[in-house]
């Protein structure tokens, strides 16, 4: 009679274990496939730091908008804003200067995408107010869809 009590406390606690362990999964899968938030929930953005003026032009405009806080410490964002900017001289009857960035905004917690986009010019000033523009109209877009 002992044995069969030991096998069936033994078998409860496998069972047990097990439900522990699937729950523990299914609690990490829900967490694992968090989507990123909405572009117009953020309301907090940290600018990855960069030695670049591209970006502090970039951060300004942002900063004048007003929709979204500029803060200093990523713990305190919503969201993470990453630029990227190549400049290539290009050979036409005169040589060209052409900036490229690509910025992507992504989820602090999930690092997940929100927004992106990929613009070229001539002028750091006009790239980042065309970007910070197009954030804007993307932005206001984004509220219809909800």
């Amino acid at each position: 009679m002992n044995v069969q009590v030991f096998l069936q406390a033994l078998a409860v606690k496998f069972v047990v274990g097990v439900l522990a362990v699937s729950s523990g999964v299914v609690r990490a899968q829900v967490i694992v496939s968090a989507g990123p938030l909405p572009l117009h929930e953020v309301k907090t953005v940290y600018v990855a730091p960069s030695t670049d003026d591209f970006v502090r032009l970039l951060k300004s405009g942002l900063e004048k908008w007003g929709a979204v806080k500029v803060t200093t410490l990523v713990e305190e964002a919503d969201a993470i804003l990453i630029c990227e900017r190549e400049t290539r001289i290009v050979p036409a009857r005169v040589l060209v200067r052409v900036i490229d960035a690509n910025v992507r905004l992504v989820d602090r917690h999930t690092q997940k995408l929100i927004w992106s986009t990929r613009k070229s010019t001539s002028w750091d000033d006009k790239l980042a107010d065309d970007i910070v523009e197009q954030l804007k109209r993307d932005r206001e877009k984004s509220f219809s869809h909800f």
